[in-house]
């Protein structure tokens, strides 16, 4: 796990609130908080390279959706790109986004929030770019363009696992 002990109280705190947020016909059809995973479950199982569903919007309101890879690390999600694509482009002039993570039926992950750029020049660049290659990727510095990270910092996070005892790491109810 590559997650704090501050970074994975974040993250449960936002678990913990986004529970308390979420209408009632999502608290029912995510049967939450009875299928929510925690925090140490969720860092413990986004260990690797992850293929997401990522959501922009146009200049002109029309969303765009497409699977893209991600990481997990410290608790929220990166996304490795270069600056020149699409939806770099969108995020940098409208920072709202979605992203789902998916297992089928057995597991959902859907974080909404907004979208920060992360590139060569920030001190966080060098160590998901390190964390990239270690997951067997290669390196956005080697894409053709300029290698970003798009951060996702999640306003709201809901897990939904159809068995979560399947899940290691400590489950605290909600």
């Amino acid at each position: 796990m590559r997650e704090t002990p501050a970074e994975l109280q974040r993250l449960q705190t936002l678990l913990d609130d986004s529970v308390a947020r979420a209408s009632p016909f999502l608290r029912s059809s995510f049967q939450m908080p009875e299928h929510s995973l925690s925090a140490t479950q969720l860092a413990a199982h986004l260990q690797d390279a992850l293929t997401v569903a990522l959501a922009t919007v146009t200049a002109r309101g029309e969303p765009r959706v497409a699977p893209i890879s991600a990481l997990f690390v410290h608790a929220s999600f990166y996304v490795p790109t270069v600056a020149q694509s699409a939806r770099a482009q969108h995020l940098a002039r409208r920072p709202g986004a979605s992203l789902t993570y998916f297992e089928g039926t057995d597991l959902a992950v859907i974080a909404h929030g907004a979208a920060t750029i992360i590139d060569a020049r920030h001190p966080d660049f060098a160590d998901l770019d390190a964390t990239q290659v270690a997951c067997g990727n290669q390196s956005v510095n080697e894409w053709s363009g300029d290698g970003v990270y798009l951060k996702v910092v999640a306003a709201s996070l809901h897990t939904y696992a159809r068995e979560p005892q399947r899940y290691p790491g400590t489950r605290t109810p909600t």
